[in-house]
């Protein structure tokens, strides 16, 4: 029987199934054992499905304090529901946020059921569900500062809850001196990509490039750097590297 079967293999099985979400979440249903073997893998890579609202409660809810700090002064409301049955932040080995190749995303999505809005007439936003949502002027307008002080602080709190964390790729102008003051004392992210538009950000990540001693992979292409941010850049890669 499969019940009978040591801990290493039912992983393994699991494993194989880890795009496969609606079967995992089957699967988990089965018994606490199989549970608690299912629940790191369903939500390794939970960011790259991040437009989905509950998603984002869950996360919001494991925000500490001073992460919960930053978004004080934008008068956003976090949820307060009952206590998570698993610190599901721990579990992730890869943290994504994207922009441009989205077509909704999941911060705004609470925003917009939490009853925040930004400067577009309402009639082009449609629900579906509780879930999600799409809007046509969504590619048009101005990065949201809610939205950024949000993911700040979610980015903040994987660095923080996530010893598993290998990849982080933050493909929108949201790394702030917060973040990189994280990423700094960080010692298993083995991939990084960022996206940079200045000479401040450049200083920040060639402290990190400096010294960090686990990353392998650093990916800061269609970032639109200067000479002088380049040569920042370049010349603390030559160190790391000797």
């Amino acid at each position: 029987m499969i019940t009978l079967l040591p801990d290493e293999c039912l992983l393994e099985i699991f494993k194989n199934f880890h795009t496969k979400y609606r079967t995992l979440f089957s699967c988990l249903l089965v018994n606490r054992h199989w549970c608690r073997i299912i629940i790191p893998i369903l939500w390794s890579e939970p960011t790259k499905y991040i437009d989905d609202l509950r998603l984002i409660r869950i996360y919001l809810l494991a925000l500490n304090v001073e992460e919960q700090a930053l978004l004080q002064h934008f008068k956003i409301k976090l949820p307060n529901y009952q206590k998570l049955l698993f610190e599901y932040s721990n579990f992730a080995t890869y943290v994504g946020f994207y922009l441009k190749d989205r077509y909704t995303d999941g911060v705004k999505n609470w925003l917009y059921k939490e009853g925040y809005k930004e400067d577009w007439d309402e009639e082009y936003i449609y629900y579906y569900d509780d879930y999600s949502y799409d809007d046509y002027g969504y590619f048009y307008q101005e990065f949201d500062e809610h939205v950024n002080a949000i993911k700040c602080s979610l980015i903040s709190m994987f660095l923080r809850t996530s010893k598993r964390l290998k990849h982080l790729n933050i493909d929108e102008p949201i790394c702030n001196k917060r973040i990189f003051e994280k990423l700094h004392i960080n010692t298993s992210i083995t991939s990084l990509k960022l996206h940079i538009n200045n000479l401040e950000a450049s200083k920040l990540l060639a402290e990190i490039l400096y010294e960090n001693s686990t990353l392998n992979s650093l990916d800061i292409s269609n970032n639109k750097l200067g000479f002088k941010e380049l040569k920042v850049l370049i010349k603390a890669l030559c160190k790391n590297i000797h």
